[in-house]
């Protein structure tokens, strides 16, 4: 299926591994123009290279304002103008509830939240022009209940909240906003492979009674979703959180 993105100019933050790489790859693998974003510029670029055209990247801590505006500065530079914001940036690491300190909610909420207001409102000038399409990715935790860290989930759910209220705002400039919802992905790297690691039994029994499809979600499922979700194809959905995790918060 021909998704309509050759040529588009795509920024992707969080891009260097995991859902963020696959979606870089995904959308270059389309067509579009890619920048490249995590803070670790000697594996950035080496991706970038084995890429290979129509791809750049710039390191950078999507946290700090004055990095955003370097970014998208740079994007711009390279490729005209924005047309796909991708705002993968997030971490799910944090203490115990009922352990948490006030830096660790600070945290969460910088990574899981304000990474995303951060890009995106460097990112609008740009995007007015272009009309263009904002993909955020959540988590299910920001929707249901789950084991995960209790600031993390707030700040997804924040962030979920952050999407659908944009949304209108946002169409008066032709511009969409949409957030995928992610379940349990594995990939090398990941939480859950560490988790694997340390008690394969408990994790496996995990997935068999909460998740219908009784597996995990891999990167590329995700990628193939947000690619949609940004293209032309999907041009009159905006404001939706897209659940992707086999079946289970349903």
């Amino acid at each position: 299926m021909n998704l309509g993105l050759k040529g588009k100019t795509a920024l992707i933050s969080g891009s260097s591994k995991g859902i963020g790489l696959s979606i870089a790859t995904c959308l270059h693998n389309e067509g579009c123009n890619v920048i490249l974003n995590s803070r670790n510029s000697s594996s950035l670029k080496k991706l970038s290279e084995n890429m290979g055209d129509n791809t750049s990247y710039l390191s950078g801590d999507v946290t700090k304002t004055s990095h955003c505006k370097k970014l998208v500065n740079h994007t711009i530079k390279k490729f005209g103008n924005i047309d796909i914001l991708i705002c993968n940036v997030g971490d799910g690491r944090s203490p115990k509830p009922g352990e948490e300190k006030l830096s660790d909610w600070k945290k969460m909420l910088d990574i899981n939240l304000n990474s995303t207001i951060n890009l995106i409102t460097e990112s609008l000038p740009s995007l007015k022009k272009t009309s263009g399409s904002i993909v955020c990715i959540s988590s299910i935790a920001g929707i249901e209940i789950t084991n995960a860290p209790i600031p993390y989930s707030v700040a997804k759910s924040a962030l979920n909240s952050y999407v659908k209220n944009n949304s209108k705002p946002l169409a008066k400039f032709g511009i969409r906003i949409n957030a995928i919802a992610p379940g349990n992905i594995f990939f090398k790297g990941s939480v859950w492979e560490k988790k694997l690691v340390k008690n394969k039994t408990k994790v496996l029994n995990m997935i068999s009674k909460k998740v219908s499809m009784n597996r995990f979600g891999t990167p590329e499922e995700i990628a193939n979703l947000t690619a949609f979700v940004a293209s032309p194809l999907a041009s009159f959905m905006t404001g939706n959180i897209l659940v992707a995790d086999g079946g289970q918060i349903h």
